[in-house]
């Protein structure tokens, strides 16, 4: 039987090459494996569709993404249909997509749309490039471009009304772990990352890396001081660092003490709305077991995203894509990816 060529391109770690590609002759089973896989990567790696270019085509350019100049001319198309522009400054090229996380793509725009529901859905980066059929690598690659979009998102955060705030705790990574005398340190203690998490009445959320050990009045202030509005109600379990916000913001406050609460069913928790919140959030951390310690900010800005409106996964993606193209950042495969990342996302 003749053996059968693929021109459908690889997608790495051998993910999409057949085993029995390069050897022998392919048997009936053989070749209807591959033709069915084959299939499967062209369904999921489209050329770029009319409805992509014109989204990509009709967006607004201000000014050169090279040298900032407002004065460039349409200078043709490139192979995939995009517009291409060039400046009148500096004389380089640049397309709608230049410096954006987008630039550069060598797999449609539109493949962005399932990687992102699959993200904003609590998969773990592994099983939705398996699912997109796509490299780990390209999953990981992906990732870095999300957090870049959302660096500083939770900026002008501001909770008001009534805010609960909690603090939750991660491990550092073992290798990173501080021992003493051979043994682990117990309790709430610098191989504990704490994060300041907050929720409010309208449904506002907060969660940003506070310190690593047992909070303290600085770093409860620098985490939620400009993110609660003046004169709020505050409603929390009696953390003693908590007092600096009640004194500094002119907050009234509700204690439910540790001790009593933790005796109480959930649905009879007046810390019940804080406590789920955590969970919902702990759950997704679970999902990305492997996370470098490193970028557990990042990740908690990816989390406020998700966990904040719109509640359509949909929408949510169209907010997300209308951001990327807004920020300009460009990230390059060699500068993130030389380094070495956890293997458990």
């Amino acid at each position: 039987m003749r053996k059968i060529k693929s021109n459908t391109p690889e997608w790495g770690h051998s993910l999409h090459r057949m085993p029995w590609e390069m050897n022998h002759e392919l048997t009936k089973t053989e070749q209807l494996i591959s033709s069915t896989v084959e299939e499967w990567y062209a369904a999921k790696h489209r050329v770029a569709s009319e409805e992509e270019l014109s989204l990509i085509n009709n967006l607004e350019i201000k000014a050169c993404p090279h040298c900032g100049c407002d004065s460039f001319v349409k200078n043709g198309f490139y192979k995939s249909g995009m517009q291409r522009y060039k400046c009148n400054s500096c004389g380089h090229g640049f397309s709608h997509l230049t410096n954006t996380i987008f630039d550069s793509r060598k797999i449609p725009f539109s493949e962005w749309i399932e990687y992102l529901l699959h993200l904003f859905e609590f998969h773990s980066i592994r099983t939705s490039a398996r699912d997109n059929r796509n490299a780990n690598s390209t999953g990981k690659y992906w990732l870095i471009k999300v957090f870049g979009v959302l660096k500083g998102v939770q900026q002008d955060v501001k909770l008001h009304g009534d805010v609960f705030i909690d603090e939750m705790f991660f491990s550092v990574y073992p290798r990173n772990q501080i021992k003493k005398d051979g043994k682990q340190l117990r309790g709430i203690s610098r191989n504990k990352i704490c994060v300041a998490s907050g929720i409010d009445s309208f449904g506002n959320i907060l969660l940003l890396v506070e310190n690593n050990s047992k909070p303290s009045r600085k770093s409860t202030w620098d985490a939620y001081g400009e993110h609660i509005e003046e004169g709020s109600h505050l409603i929390h379990d009696g953390e003693h660092s908590h007092n600096v916000l009640v004194e500094r913001l002119h907050l009234s406050e509700t204690v439910y003490q540790t001790a009593i609460t933790k005796q109480l069913k959930d649905e009879d928790n007046p810390l019940d709305r804080i406590n789920d919140f955590h969970s919902l959030c702990k759950r997704f951390m679970r999902a990305h077991g492997g996370f470098n310690r490193d970028d557990l900010q990042d990740w908690l800005n990816l989390l406020w995203f998700i966990m904040s409106p719109p509640v359509n996964r949909y929408e949510k993606v169209s907010k997300f894509i209308e951001m990327a193209l807004s920020v300009p950042l460009t990230v390059r495969y060699r500068q993130v990816m030389g380094k070495k990342q956890p293997n458990n996302q």
